[in-house]
């Protein structure tokens, strides 16, 4: 008799697999709510109000609807389309600076401009050179660039920044306006 070609010296006690030990475990939870407008969404609108609102969404050339919270609405409604630009070019400059080129983070689809492109990544470091650029010269013209960091990437209301700093009412707001036509400026679109 010969032998096996492949020698199987593994126990054959393997543990059983449950069928159900793969699922989600979440997949069946509903939660019951006690009475009307108890949910956790309704408890925010009470202190927190949403708008519909129709965006215009740059990198895509879309329009969105969706909700938006109404403190929210008001500085983002006081921009200009030039300024709105900015504000989402920096957002996602500085994710992007924060996140590395990995292929897990980084979504190409979002980047403007780099649609038609070649070579992606020229896209990426040239969108990063105008953050850097942008973020020096807020150091010159006396800009504070952590104050826009703050409201448009950590979303800080401008409220909270001024009383934090001890600033003006409306220090930060003001600031924030000049460092988006400060980037509109140096990319050349009309504010």
């Amino acid at each position: 008799m010969m032998a096996p070609a492949i020698d199987d010296r593994r126990s054959k006690d393997f543990p059983p697999v449950y069928p159900g030990i793969l699922e989600d475990p979440w997949l069946d939870w509903k939660p019951l709510w006690t009475g009307k407008k108890r949910t956790p969404q309704d408890r925010q609108e009470q202190h927190s109000p949403t708008e519909p609102v129709t965006v215009r969404l740059t990198a895509e050339r879309q329009v969105h609807r969706s909700k938006r919270r109404i403190v929210d609405g008001r500085l983002w409604d006081a921009m200009t389309p030039a300024q709105q630009d900015a504000a989402l070019i920096l957002a996602i400059s500085h994710e992007m600076m924060g996140r590395g080129m990995g292929y897990v983070s980084s979504n190409w689809q979002r980047i403007p401009g780099c649609r038609n492109s070649a070579n992606v990544s020229e896209a990426h470091a040239r969108m990063i050179n105008f953050y850097i650029a942008w973020a020096q010269q807020c150091a010159r013209q006396k800009i504070s660039h952590s104050m826009v960091a703050d409201v448009l990437y950590f979303g800080f209301s401008c409220r909270m920044i001024d009383h934090d700093r001890r600033l003006k009412t409306g220090s930060t707001r003001d600031n924030l306006m000049r460092g988006l036509s400060l980037y509109c400026d140096l990319r050349g679109w009309r504010v």
